[in-house]
């Protein structure tokens, strides 16, 4: 996968010259999975899918002396689409870690971890074309995006976006066999009234003299409503409110001595609005949502309005569910984790 970073270089500086920044970090993945064969009903709502896990090790594709960054992932691939006996449409999700983002610093005659921690989030979404060439391999094309980041845990907290095609060879240790799929039960669509809440935990630097890191708690919750507009997919607006003990964090040196200042309580909390869609996977979801800050205590210009909040949802019975996401600024950089759960109402 030639990938291309977008949609800012998170490497060196904005005084490194373009011809040293690296635009692009083309990457070779090995994934062994296993097909679901049709023994279950869930096997054929999603088209006798593919799960497993996989390895993945990048590199810096404008050269130069830097590390070889590694990932290790979990991945769900679903055929959703038929386009002739031979012929698919795949979308794959898959999450994991990944490490060594380095680069080597010739002033300092050493390396740095550019993305800011050693061990890094790693979320990835594809589109392919599926050909079955023969009973045993098949050849894929399509594009795919990865975000890689620290989740706010560590600063700087660097992350990265890529995007770019992919090209891939599948081969199978059995002949594949031709098992039908049967139809799904019929589906009506529904609402749905959710009522969630999350904490986490971010670090930050407190940007004066002496920089100080510092952790800082973050507690979110939101209320929204849901459209299970089809099988597989659901759409959602809402409103959250935001705790961020980070908010306007200071150092400030008075006769020698640090004294730490934030604003009050109130100052630190946050009224966003947010719409966006659910991808629906057996009893995972994975979520995909946009958000502005209509209304916030403390007004920090450096501090963007806009966020999104990517990850996944179990849901544990027919009301309750739990959740892990990654909420984000700027596209690409991590505020933090968010670790929680929820309750909903449904109806048709």
């Amino acid at each position: 996968s030639p990938t291309f970073v977008r949609p800012k270089n998170p490497f060196g500086s904005s005084e490194t010259p373009a011809d040293q920044q690296t635009h692009w970090t083309p990457s070779m993945t090995v994934d062994l999975g296993r097909q679901t064969d049709g023994s279950r009903d869930w096997h054929h709502l999603y088209g006798l899918s593919t799960y497993g896990f996989g390895v993945s090790v990048a590199s810096f594709g404008d050269g130069g002396e830097t590390g070889r960054p590694l990932d290790a992932y979990t991945f769900f691939s679903w055929p959703f689409a038929r386009l002739s006996q031979r012929v698919h449409v795949t979308t794959d999700i898959g999450m994991g870690v990944s490490w060594n983002w380095k680069e080597f610093n010739e002033e300092t005659d050493s390396s740095r971890t550019v993305l800011g921690s050693n061990l890094n989030a790693r979320i990835d979404w594809g589109f392919y074309l599926r050909h079955q060439t023969t009973r045993q391999m098949s050849l894929y094309a399509g594009i795919d995006f990865t975000h890689r980041s620290n989740g706010g845990m560590r600063q700087p907290n660097q992350g990265i976006n890529v995007i770019g095609p992919s090209v891939a060879i599948r081969y199978d240790f059995v002949p594949q066999q031709t098992v039908p799929v049967r139809k799904a039960p019929s589906f009506q669509p529904a609402w749905e009234f959710v009522v969630a809440g999350s904490a986490g935990r971010k670090n930050v630097i407190e940007r004066t003299n002496p920089i100080v890191q510092r952790d800082h708690g973050a507690i979110e919750v939101n209320t929204g409503l849901q459209r299970h507009f089809y099988r597989y997919g659901k759409v959602a607006a809402g409103t959250d409110l935001t705790y961020d003990g980070a908010t306007g964090a200071r150092v400030h040196v008075i006769d020698g001595d640090a004294i730490r200042w934030r604003p009050g309580i109130g100052q630190r909390l946050a009224i966003g609005l947010y719409g966006g869609y659910e991808h629906v996977i057996a009893r995972f979801g994975a979520l995909v949502q946009a958000g502005y800050n209509v209304a916030r205590g403390f007004e920090d210009p450096s501090c963007a309005r806009f966020y999104m909040r990517y990850g996944w949802r179990y849901q544990l019975n027919d009301r309750f569910f739990g959740l892990f996401a990654i909420r984000s600024i700027e596209g690409r950089k991590a505020d933090f984790l968010e670790f929680g759960g929820g309750y909903k109402v449904r109806w048709r």
